[in-house]
């Protein structure tokens, strides 16, 4: 009769035991990370430039466990995802510290390249993400981490038409505005 007894007391303990340990521990179900470009006109994306005075993304990382409690005080590692993109090194990896609503932000301004672009955590071993994507245009179209002149040679290649990659102010159209905006970031450099 014992033995009929532990056997069935075990696998209550193993369950109740194995839901403690999700308790307080990074649920990628629940955890959220959010994008937001900062120009309101091209709210799915936008442009940016190597010297970061083009726009600015911010980028809010929610850490939560399975069971929805808000995880303060974690350290979270925010990187930045995206082919043909290029961040200045200090905004490969960034390390936030959550808040007591499980929150932290932080910002990317100097980018490279053109392309979609997305963010991924890394809490307690645990990778969180993907953000949604933004579209990044940019004047340094190759990611070289200079706007020069194979950039200027691409830019000219898509004046007068629909091509987002060199449409800095999201109007559906290459033209006299992004050219401007083109030579005014002409040498910059990460």
């Amino acid at each position: 009769m014992l033995k009929k007894l532990l056997i069935p007391t075990g696998i209550v303990a193993l369950f109740a035991f194995g839901s403690i340990a999700l308790a307080g521990v990074p649920c990628t179900g629940t955890s959220t990370i959010v994008a937001t470009e900062n120009n309101p006109s091209c709210p799915a994306g936008g442009a940016f430039c190597p010297a970061g005075d083009l726009n600015t993304i911010t980028v809010t990382v929610t850490v939560l466990d399975c069971y929805g409690t808000a995880l303060s005080g974690k350290s979270v590692t925010l990187s930045p995802v995206g082919a043909g993109l290029k961040f200045q090194a200090a905004d490969s990896a960034k390390a936030v510290m959550t808040n007591l609503s499980g929150q932290a932000s932080t910002t990317y301004l100097k980018i490279g390249g053109c392309g979609n672009l997305t963010f991924t955590g890394l809490c307690q071993g645990v990778t969180l993400g993907p953000s949604n994507s933004l579209y990044c245009a940019n004047p340094d179209n190759n990611g070289s981490g200079t706007v020069d002149g194979i950039d200027l040679g691409t830019f000219a290649t898509h004046y007068g038409k629909n091509q987002p990659c060199s449409d800095y102010n999201c109007s559906g159209l290459v033209d006299g505005v992004d050219l401007g905006t083109f030579a005014t970031h002409y040498g910059d450099v990460f």
